[in-house]
């Protein structure tokens, strides 16, 4: 009889393990998406995941699956475009010349004999509190002169931590550089006055007293190239509504399920210089959210028409639902908000095709599922990743799943089964203890 009751245990028991352990299919999804294209076996390929694909996936993509028409899994992994980091070369330039008059000043520079081509000049001025006008020049033999760019160095740190004595211009392979400084031309008499004065801090046009910089040193660098920048995808916002606070600053909240890399803010103001925090949240509740930047946005007039600005918030944020954007006014008037934009670099899953013309579904929305381990995460990585070479597959619109997000799910279609199975395991239990109890009667007897 025990060994009756330790079966039917044991069958119990192992039932609801044997469905938890079934392999998964596109059927315990939310979403799926097809993947179509004549496929050859061995060969790499590239499916790019856009914003309404990553809206419906984990933060951590760990419910990101891929499979064939057989329904079982295929070995991938998500990238983000991203190249691999590549340093910077440095080099210092030696002073052969130097003129000055009333307005301007003029020096000579000269780059070692082994370099390559650099796309930045570095100033160190030692002094604080001016603003200067630079045109950069190159040549070969220090006589016939190109322009490169005209450009805008400054400094007001005695106001605000806000500094500027880098110039970037377009890759040259010049031996010489020569850079001419000038002071801002005061506006004409019959021109308005331009001024940003907030809180004592001064930023006019004509509120920087002319002086003579005292340049230390000038290096040059090497910039990365274009095509070893990240790549960004983009989604612009623009019906959200904005409030004040009771300190008076304004806030944004805004339903996003992406990445923000970059939030870039679209403002009308003519000139502000403003600290914005950007927060986070996986629900939306007051008390939920968590800091994630705080940095500075600006627009400062350097004359009457040229202006220095930034309205980016720069930080690899991971997915968020919801994003609070608090920005700090002070005492001034709240600035006017026209678009914000969220960008994060691109992701894209590579996969090796294990048919020829095998048919794909890209499925997502499990919450339950943990990030898969697949060889292939090996040998296509992002290290080796410009290595290879594959080829770039869409996919279809996105269809909606099953969505069945558990092994309760799972279970719950065999309920009927497993009631049986009791049913029949009690029969059979109750009519051998029926037996063994008349057994020991007639024995008795």
């Amino acid at each position: 009889m025990k060994k009756i009751f330790s079966l039917f245990s044991l069958m119990v028991c192992c039932l609801p393990m044997q469905v938890l352990s079934a392999p998964i299919t596109p059927a315990d999804f939310q979403y799926c998406a097809d993947v179509k294209h004549a496929f050859k076996a061995g060969a790499l390929y590239q499916v790019p995941l856009a914003g309404e694909v990553i809206q419906k996936i984990a933060p951590g993509f760990e419910d990101l699956r891929l499979f064939d028409a057989a329904q079982k899994e295929t070995p991938s992994i998500v990238i983000k475009n991203i190249p691999p980091f590549e340093t910077t070369e440095t080099y210092p330039l030696e002073i052969t010349g130097y003129e000055n008059d009333a307005s301007s000043a003029t020096v000579i520079l000269k780059m070692p004999k082994k370099h390559r081509p650099i796309s930045v000049l570095s100033l160190d001025i030692s002094g604080t509190d001016f603003k200067k006008q630079i045109a950069v020049s190159g040549s070969t033999d220090g006589k016939a002169w190109q322009p490169l760019v005209e450009d805008s160095i400054y400094d007001f740190t005695s106001q605000v931590d806000l500094r500027k004595t880098k110039v970037e211009f377009p890759s040259a392979d010049y031996l010489y550089f020569r850079l001419k400084l000038t002071d801002y031309k005061p506006q004409a008499a019959t021109q308005p006055s331009i001024r940003l004065k907030y809180d004592g801090l001064d930023f006019s046009v004509n509120g920087v007293k002319k002086k003579e910089l005292r340049i230390r040193s000038v290096q040059g660098s090497t910039l990365i190239p274009a095509e070893k920048k990240p790549v960004y995808d983009k989604k612009s916002f623009a019906n959200f509504s904005s409030t004040l606070d009771k300190e008076g600053n304004t806030v944004i909240v805004l339903p996003a399920d992406l990445p923000a890399d970059q939030l870039m803010l679209e403002v009308s103001n003519p000139y502000y210089y403003r600290s914005v925090n950007l927060y986070g949240s996986s629900t939306g509740q007051d008390d939920s959210y968590r800091l994630l930047a705080s940095q500075i946005i600006y627009r400062l007039p350097l004359s009457a028409e040229k202006h220095e600005e930034r309205n980016l918030i720069e930080q690899q944020i991971p997915k968020h639902a919801f994003y609070k954007i608090v920005i700090v006014n002070k005492n001034n008037p709240p600035l006017e908000i026209k678009g914000i934009t969220l960008a994060w670099a691109q992701q894209n899953l590579y996969f090796i095709a294990l048919k020829n013309d095998e048919r794909y579904s890209l499925c997502f929305g499990n919450q339950r599922l943990k990030r898969p381990e697949y060889d292939i995460g090996q040998f296509v990585n992002q290290n080796t990743l410009s290595q290879h070479t594959y080829e770039r597959v869409e996919i279809s619109s996105i269809r909606a799943g099953a969505g069945r997000l558990g092994w309760e799910d799972r279970f719950a279609g065999m309920e009927k089964l497993i009631l049986k199975i009791v049913v029949v395991i009690l029969v059979i239990g109750m009519g051998i203890w029926l037996f063994m109890l008349l057994k020991k009667a007639g024995e008795k007897k």
